[in-house]
């Protein structure tokens, strides 16, 4: 939303995040929030210690959070500009416009987005095992590396990723049925 309504300052630092965050792997940015972050915030706190579940989910959030924001500012920018002319005629403010006219129809339009950013959140949760998280991934390397039955562990952890994402699309799919408005959105049954 900055990036589209906001002043010229916020539309420039929400540029700034969702550039520098898209264009930098995930990965390198869960080392810089596990293990450089911990780093700079011991120089002021010398006990700190961060967890690295939080640092993961950290990471996550904050790259997700990147790529929502061009998934929202895309379902936004996708809404026919005559409709926001129809309510400023009609004396509605800005931010009724968008609460009002806008954002039930960007809303139905993201979320076909959210559901891929579900399905991609799922599987890079297997990058936290590089923290030390112990998440689907890390276990499945320990259980294989004791027992030796790297294909059999890994087929039945693809098979629980893939249940999942099936999971997840399946949900978001009755979601899209539920909210879809004939003529607004478009949807295949």
């Amino acid at each position: 939303m900055a990036r589209t309504y906001g002043g010229r300052l916020s539309r420039a630092l929400s540029a700034t995040y969702i550039e520098l965050i898209r264009g930098t792997p995930m990965l390198l940015q869960l080392y810089i929030i596990g293990f450089g972050l911990p780093l700079v915030i011991r120089d002021h706190f010398p006990n700190f210690v961060m967890d690295p579940t939080v640092a993961a989910a950290l990471g996550m959030v904050i790259n997700s959070a990147a790529y929502q924001a061009e998934y929202i500012r895309g379902a936004f920018n996708s809404i026919e500009y005559g409709q926001v002319e129809a309510a400023l005629s009609l004396g509605m403010t800005k931010w009724e416009i968008i609460r009002h006219v806008i954002f039930p129809q960007a809303f139905r339009i993201m979320l076909p987005s959210w559901t891929n950013e579900m399905v991609y959140l799922l599987k890079y949760s297997s990058l936290a095992m590089l923290l030390a998280v112990p998440e689907l991934m890390y276990e499945a390397s320990v259980a294989a590396s004791q027992t030796f039955l790297y294909a059999q562990i890994y087929l039945v952890v693809a098979g629980i990723y893939l249940v999942f994402a099936t999971l997840i699309i399946g949900i978001m799919r009755k979601v899209e049925l539920k909210l879809h408005i004939p003529g607004v959105t478009t949807i295949k049954r």
